[in-house]
């Protein structure tokens, strides 16, 4: 009797090309095993240490740490990718279950603005909302204008894990209002909220880790670097006059359900908060 051995070899991944945000830049560069946390038909979510990546077809939104695919959702590109599956990541690529993705460029995450006025930051913002449903914005406005790292840590208490999905709306809110004031305060000049930030940044990440999802949480830790998704960049750029307002504020607000108008409505809280305040010669 003679026994076969099967020669039949494994189906080659598709190869694809992906645009990759520098904030990982070094998350994707050395060799280590990534595991898959979720999946949905737009993007793939992966856990890379204390981290997360996320992988998306380029109709989904590009966010501060991901990674967009030249494929489309309707392609169903993630099909065979399945939850808690190992990944390999390193040198510039990502083996997914099928799907092998080359980092061809990459982007910033974070908007580089020009020098900026309180009174022209202030004409952009006239009319745009800084609230939202069901989240209080009076604790994190007044630690805001305070340039209290201990009363930023108070009123981020309350908000993050506020709500449901991988991205709670309270999350959203605090990372909206934190990227607008990193951001914006440097286009200021306004060296006192920078510092705010600088020394609120380590306690709001370990809070943001104990208290919501781990997707949101690293969203949050990119927001204390001002790295933010591309909608909220535009959005950013416009209210220092590179763009237009009204059309990147509609663009981000139409993000997801809740996600969009909170990261929006907390820039242009961080924004109010800015313009309200003595700026550091």
């Amino acid at each position: 009797c003679v026994y076969e051995t099967s020669t039949e070899a494994a189906p080659t991944p598709k190869r694809v090309a992906g645009v990759a945000s520098v904030a990982i830049h070094g998350l994707l560069t050395v060799p280590r095993t990534a595991t898959v946390l979720g999946t949905s038909g737009y993007a793939v979510w992966l856990a890379v240490e204390d981290s997360v990546v996320v992988v998306s077809t380029r109709d989904a939104t590009r966010l501060p740490n991901g990674i967009e695919i030249t494929i489309r959702a309707g392609d169903d590109p993630f099909q065979q990718v399945h939850h808690g599956a190992s990944v390999e990541i390193g040198f510039g690529r990502i083996m997914l279950e099928g799907l092998s993705v080359s980092i061809g460029r990459w982007w910033d995450p974070r908007p580089i603005l020009p020098n900026l006025t309180p009174a022209r930051l202030g004409e952009a913002i006239v009319d745009l909302p800084a609230t939202v449903p069901d989240v209080q914005s009076t604790g994190l406005r007044q630690a805001l204008e305070a340039f209290s790292p201990n009363r930023l840590m108070a009123a981020a208490r309350p908000l993050i894990g506020k709500g449901s999905g991988l991205t709670p709306e309270g999350d959203d809110y605090l990372a909206g209002a934190i990227a607008g004031v990193r951001v914006l305060s440097q286009a200021l000049g306004h060296e006192a909220a920078t510092l705010m930030l600088d020394r609120a940044a380590n306690p709001l990440a370990q809070l943001a880790d104990a208290r919501t999802t781990s997707f949101s949480a690293a969203l949050i830790q990119y927001a204390l670097r001002g790295q933010v998704a591309a909608p909220a960049g535009s959005l950013l750029r416009a209210l220092a006059g590179r763009g237009d307002v009204a059309p990147a504020h509609r663009v981000l607000s139409r993000v997801g359900h809740s996600s969009g108008p909170a990261l929006a409505a907390g820039i242009v809280l961080g924004a109010q908060t800015l313009i309200h305040t003595e700026v550091t010669p």
